[in-house]
């Protein structure tokens, strides 16, 4: 059998095998067999309170080795950052993320990367900046303050690909990226620097809070306790070796690293997510000593989808994105050489595939005991949902506990009450209609879309990976 095929076997049998789990009970709920449903229910419940416990001990323990772990010696330089920001059409926000940047301290660099841009924005940078044309690189100006930005007006090319035009301009030891709507806050980038006196540490992302939860509608509110969980998560998750995600809209990569790599993907929909599996793959590979590490003290402040379409078309480009990355990627599944990302990380991810699916399924077997069954089946079936509820909610309870224990000086956007009431209900709704929000993902995998629309551009994006 040829190596390739072996390697894709692992991610085959995963999948498959669940696959015919999902197929098998959908028959059972066509033949109304209450025993199958309610142990492919069990099942599902089990794997995701599984997962949690997983997540949440990992998160206990990475913030117990960074209580007590030794910081590095302050004879290591930190490193020169620039901040690169790919923007399309950004006219109205860009302004208070420059604003943003241009007050943090140990700023070499800004590069704005104009993805097309047609709104005027190019134009309203050079005349706010006074910036002028760079003979040495077409189609830039330079200026700004301390002569430390530069603005490339460049064709269409899509995310990845002018993220990639201001990697190549750039003479910092460190590249952080960061969306043209995000806001940084105070000694953000600094924070962020100071993790790569470490020579070990190859990428490493900031805590990205959502702004907009006190005044947005409840999707926002629960997308807020959302983003608050994922990040204290990727803290276990970075102590482990097995951290996935860097956030695109805030985080930042050894330059001589990234552009070893081959820099941003052209042609995902999730160049932020994709790259870091090929960080993995090629440090692996290479035997080096290197690490992904988040940053708790680097803050920065975005706005999420505040209406159900614009909800619903993120997540389902987020997940197609992560249905493409692991396919390309699917000869790291239990992979031994990835070590825990390949053994550990990555079959997770391989049923985390399937997931809206099974739970779709199991929102659909609870509604028709609800309604439709008998008293053992309605009995189990409020059983097996009031557990998870239960459970969940606890999670959260010791998960926000935290938080609050080790960032007192956050400023939380949320009264308790509030905060609490969405965390209670997390589990009855948003949970539910997060799986059910992304399924369109899988026709978006199938089809290899390759564009996506950004809700506050207007326009449509024609480019892969643009946005």
């Amino acid at each position: 059998m040829p190596n390739s095929w072996k390697t894709a076997a692992r991610f085959f049998v995963i999948v498959g095998a669940l696959g015919l789990v999902v197929i098998y009970s959908m028959a059972a709920l066509w033949r109304r067999d209450p025993a199958v449903l309610f142990w492919t229910t069990l099942l599902y419940f089990s794997y995701e309170l599984g997962i949690n416990v997983l997540l949440v001990t990992a998160a206990w323990f990475g913030l117990r080795a960074r209580r007590w772990a030794s910081t590095v010696p302050a004879t290591a330089l930190r490193p020169e950052l620039a901040v690169l920001i790919a923007a399309h059409n950004e006219r109205t926000c860009i302004f208070d993320t420059l604003e943003s940047v241009f007050a943090q301290e140990g700023v070499a660099e800004v590069i704005v990367a104009s993805d097309g841009s047609t709104d005027g924005m190019n134009e309203a940078l050079v005349e706010r900046f006074a910036l002028r044309p760079d003979p040495a690189v077409e189609h830039a100006w330079r200026g700004g303050s301390g002569e430390r930005l530069l603005l490339l007006a460049l064709p269409k090319l899509g995310k990845g690909g002018v993220l990639n035009a201001a990697l190549a301009q750039t003479t910092s030891g460190v590249a952080a990226t960061l969306d043209a709507d995000t806001r940084l806050a105070p000694h953000a980038l600094a924070a962020l620097a100071d993790a790569f006196r470490d020579p070990a540490v190859a990428s490493a992302g900031g805590f990205v809070y959502v702004r907009n939860a006190a005044r947005g509608p409840w999707l926002v509110r629960y997308q807020y306790w959302e983003y608050v969980k994922n990040f204290m998560w990727r803290i276990g998750l970075a102590h482990l070796g097995v951290c996935l995600q860097v956030s695109g809209a805030f985080g930042a990569f050894r330059t001589r690293i990234l552009r070893g790599i081959g820099g941003f993907s052209g042609h995902s929909l999730v160049e932020d997510y994709e790259v870091i599996y090929r960080l993995h793959e090629h440090m692996r590979l290479a035997g080096e000593n290197y690490c992904v590490e988040v940053v708790p003290d680097a803050v920065a402040y975005t706005d999420s989808p505040d209406t159900v379409p614009s909800f619903v078309h993120q997540r389902t480009r987020w997940f197609a994105g992560f249905l493409q990355t692991l396919w390309e990627y699917r000869r790291m599944v239990g992979n031994p050489r990835m070590g825990l990302v390949g053994t550990l990380m990555l079959p997770i991810k391989c049923v985390d595939a399937i997931l809206p699916v099974w739970g779709s399924l199991s929102l659909a077997v609870l509604l028709a005991a609800t309604l439709h069954g008998s008293a053992a089946w309605e009995r189990a079936g409020l059983f097996l949902f009031l557990a998870r509820w239960v459970v969940d909610l606890a999670l959260s309870g010791v998960m926000w506990n935290w938080h609050r224990r080790l960032f007192p000086d956050r400023g939380h956007v949320l009264p308790g009450a509030v905060l609490a009431a969405h965390m209670a209900t997390e589990g009855i709704i948003f949970n539910w209609f997060r799986q059910i929000a992304v399924l369109n993902a899988y026709s978006w995998f199938v089809r290899r879309v390759r564009k996506w629309h950004q809700p506050r551009w207007g326009v449509a994006s024609t480019t892969p990976g643009s946005g």
